[in-house]
């Protein structure tokens, strides 16, 4: 009905003349009467004539308490003199005006309306009346501004966001930008439950306002303060290190408990980026375990970043065009200085034809989630080659590709399609550490089960230990190649080779020696023990394998 009369007023009430029929004018009345806005009609003079029941509703007043009265009774003090003045004079020369406008109600309560006025024109081209309608906003900003709240405030803290904080940077261009990390929150949560940990958020929200900032929530344990003032880096770090200070002697309350808390900070000072420059700081600070990391220009870590996303990019157009290619090293044995196995080694070729070796892109495939594809590649073209040979062949698998149901699911498909998985050894790089030994475990039995072997893979450094290699059950123990390359020349390294090959033997393993690139180092490994030797003495990884 609202839109009925809208067009009735806009569109005819020009047209109404006062010689129109009493069948038009109840047609008028009656949409008046019924409108969900309020409309209220006035004399030339903005007299009040008429006003509908929605009108009675919204504004508070009866009827005859309005009639006669000008409507300048309904005004706000939101709006000034010159805003009234420019109305009218709209008004006057245009016969419209609409508008978004603050309104007054009886109780003196002003709301927003949107109000649309209209002159209405006697047969003579003057004005006789004005028609006004009103339309309540009032819900409609309410309820923007929740949405607004839900938008750019977090719901536990009531602390602006990460939304808002990006928002007021643009607006307010501070000079400093600091991210704060509770450090281990998630052993808190673990510990305590995550009631707990929300109510020790609230706690840390809190004692930032008591330190006098305005802190953001722009995780789910970090928190972030903009400063405004100029700082040296030396001045900015010495007011971390004070407040930080501070905080590890609050002590926070869990379930009656008394908790205190670390952080890792991450800070950036300029006029550019500032957020993100913070959060590469941050980053920082945790890989390099520090307690706090400032943002340098000379650092040129955005370009790092940058270089990063190039890379993603060209493994995923790799991926794509069929540019990641296996390359195949040999692997000697020693006992008759034949080739028995060869190990799959992963390349990319880039856009102008050039190989790109694993330490380049891999990295950046792990971070980008490109990994899992790799791997997925690499088995289905080894599997290829090999279903047409005898020889043995190997796979690198890391924890994530074992821990991927996924990526096993593809493997076991593939290694049975082909015929290979008796040929098939998987390399395991314990180096990087084993986070769950009861998948890996799981993995192994299932793939030896169908006939393929395990190696554990840079034997003798990192995580690498004796137990590990009795609970995984390996075939093949690779001994990292920083022994290897020092073995002659390192009565140390001789000896760990030594220890390593002697407890091989025991539990019938066999050992591979890795980066073996001379005769001389060929010949020391061979006088150990050792079952086979990998290197570039022994031959080069190649993409073609002759028959």
């Amino acid at each position: 009905m609202n839109k009925i009369f809208g067009r009735l007023s806009f569109d005819m009430l020009k047209k109404i003349k006062t010689t129109d029929s009493q069948r038009e004018f109840e047609i008028m009345a009656t949409a008046m009467k019924h409108a969900s806005d309020s409309i209220i009609v006035t004399d030339r003079y903005n007299n009040i004539m008429k006003v509908n029941n929605a009108f009675i509703n919204t504004f508070g007043y009866g009827e005859n308490e309005v009639l006669g009265k000008n409507t300048r009774f309904l005004s706000s003090v939101e709006h000034d003199n010159t805003f009234y003045n420019q109305m009218w004079t709209t008004l006057l020369r245009e016969k419209h005006w609409s508008s978004e406008i603050w309104i007054r109600r009886k109780s003196g309560k002003i709301f927003p309306g949107w109000v649309s006025i209209t002159a209405i024109m006697d047969e003579n081209g003057k004005i006789q009346n004005y028609l006004a309608i009103f339309t309540d906003l009032s819900a409609l900003r309410e309820s923007q501004k929740r949405s607004l709240k839900l938008a750019y405030y977090d719901q536990l803290t009531g602390l602006p966001n990460r939304q808002k904080i990006v928002s007021d940077m643009t607006k307010k261009a501070p000079s400093v930008c600091i991210i704060f990390n509770i450090d281990d929150f998630k052993e808190i949560n673990d510990f305590f439950g995550i009631e707990i940990g929300d109510l020790i958020l609230s706690q840390v929200a809190e004692w930032f306002y008591q330190m006098n900032f305005s802190p953001y929530r722009i995780g789910g344990d970090e928190f972030a303060i903009l400063l405004y003032e100029d700082f040296t880096w030396n001045d900015l770090r010495n007011r971390i290190n004070a407040l930080m200070s501070l905080f590890e002697e609050k002590v926070f309350s869990a379930d009656e408990e008394g908790v205190n808390l670390r952080m890792t900070v991450g800070a950036a000072i300029g006029d550019h980026k500032l957020l993100t420059r913070a959060d590469i700081a941050l980053n920082r600070a945790k890989k390099s375990k520090t307690s706090i990391a400032l943002y340098t220009e000379q650092e040129n870590i955005e370009e790092i970043y940058r270089s990063n996303m190039r890379m993603s990019s060209a493994i995923r157009s790799a991926l794509a065009e069929g540019k990641i290619r296996c390359h195949y090293q040999p692997i000697v044995n020693l006992n008759n200085d034949q080739t028995e196995k060869y190990e799959t080694l992963v390349r990319m070729v880039d856009e102008s034809g050039n190989l790109i070796p694993p330490a380049l892109f891999l990295p950046v495939a792990k971070k980008t989630k490109l990994y899992p594809q790799i791997t997925i590649e690499v088995v289905n073209q080894a599997c290829s080659v090999f279903s047409k040979r005898d020889e043995e062949f190997s796979i690198n698998l890391s924890d994530s590709d074992i821990r991927n149901p996924h990526i096993v699911k593809e493997i076991i498909h593939t290694i049975v399609k082909t015929g290979t998985a008796s040929k098939i050894v998987f390399e395991i790089l314990e180096s990087e550490g084993i986070e769950n030994y009861a998948e890996v475990v799981e993995f192994i039995s299932t793939v030896k089960a169908l006939g393929a072997k395990i190696a554990i893979d840079d034997f003798g450094t990192g995580y690498s230990n004796f137990e590990n290699i009795l609970k995984l059950n390996v075939d093949y123990i690779k001994i990292d190649g920083s022994l290897i390359e020092g073995i002659s020349d390192n009565p140390r390294h001789h000896i760990v080779v030594e220890t390593i090959v002697n407890f091989a033997q025991k539990i019938g393993a066999k050992t591979i020696a890795e980066f073996v690139s001379s005769e001389e180092i060929y010949t020391a490994v061979k006088a150990l023990g050792v079952d086979y030797a990998q290197g570039y003495f022994t031959g080069k990884p190649t993409e073609m394998l002759s028959s």
